[in-house]
């Protein structure tokens, strides 16, 4: 079902999740069948009296095939009964940006209006429309200075050097935080998706000065973890590994995703970090979480007009 989704990604694989421990979440996924064929999934856990559309992904909510409104609008309704019929109060849904739908869609937000959804956290994402464009000054210079270097750009089949030698002193050193994964969780789903998770590292006369762990998706490339030393800022390694990666490893793909820079549950933004990813010329998309009542789903029925 997920390979013909309008807005699924590797997160949304069963085996993405596979890295937690079994004991770390109560699984409460649902599919949903039309005709008996599977048409939509929503990856979840149960806390409680809620239902989470999973905490151990970035995004999820309701994963679908290409679908009308009504038949969207239909399917968010039968979800809601259904948990309701299992006792749950509520859904907490981290929507999927809708720069990784294959078909813009932003039909889950105005759903969100008519359930009176509460919205409990927000975050700005940046992503560069492909191909890039770069027309900031300052990066236009770093860029050609970075290209007059001779740095060179390694794929690595393990995340242990990148790990071990910049992210976590980096993640440590500036920001007293830990990556969300660690190197053996990285490890792990990289072996399991090969062609979707990937190693980029940057080295200046064979010594590692930055790196990107990136995910492919059918829309997007994502930047999950980005690291530089003090070499690599010096030089802008990091500049030179987005320009080669969305010129030499997009392919078809429509955005390159630097996710959010927020702080404090989507309050605060970091202004060095944003205005560094917002120079490559990139567009902002809202990452919304929302809070639904289950009970909330007689409120379409207002507004649904077709059952098909």
């Amino acid at each position: 079902m997920l390979q013909s989704a309008s807005n699924a990604t590797l997160m949304h694989e069963r085996s993405f999740l596979a890295y937690h421990s079994p004991d770390k979440f109560e699984d409460f996924s649902a599919m949903m069948y039309r005709d008996n064929l599977p048409v939509a999934v929503f990856p979840a856990h149960r806390e409680d009296q809620i239902v989470h559309s999973h905490k151990g992904l970035s995004y999820g909510g309701l994963i679908h095939k290409p679908c009308s409104f009504n038949q969207k609008l239909a399917m968010f309704k039968s979800l809601l009964r259904h948990f309701e019929s299992l006792g749950i109060d509520s859904l907490q849904i981290k929507e999927t940006p809708s720069f990784y739908n294959s078909r813009p869609d932003e039909a889950i937000t105005y759903l969100m209006h008519l359930l009176q959804a509460k919205t409990i956290q927000m975050e700005l994402s940046l992503a560069i429309k492909l191909p890039m464009q770069v027309r900031h000054k300052g990066r236009k210079a770093n860029l050609k200075q970075a290209a007059s270097i001779n740095l060179e750009i390694r794929e690595a089949r393990r995340p242990d050097e990148f790990w071990d030698e910049l992210l976590l002193p980096n993640l440590t050193k500036r920001y007293q935080t830990k990556p969300t994964h660690s190197k053996q969780e990285m490890a792990f789903l990289m072996k399991n998706f090969p062609k979707n998770i990937r190693q980029f590292n940057v080295y200046k006369e064979n010594s590692l000065i930055a790196g990107a762990t990136i995910y492919f998706t059918a829309n997007c490339l994502h930047t999950q973890y980005l690291a530089s030393n003090e070499q690599g800022r010096n030089l802008h390694a990091l500049d030179a590994l987005v320009k080669y990666l969305c010129e030499n490893q997009a392919g078809k793909r429509k955005y390159f995703d630097f996710g959010h820079s927020n702080e404090n549950s989507g309050t605060t933004i970091n202004p060095s970090l944003f205005r560094w990813k917002e120079s490559f010329g990139t567009s902002s998309f809202i990452h919304s979480h929302y809070l639904v009542p289950v009970s909330a789903w007689h409120k379409l029925d207002k507004v649904l007009i077709s059952s098909r």
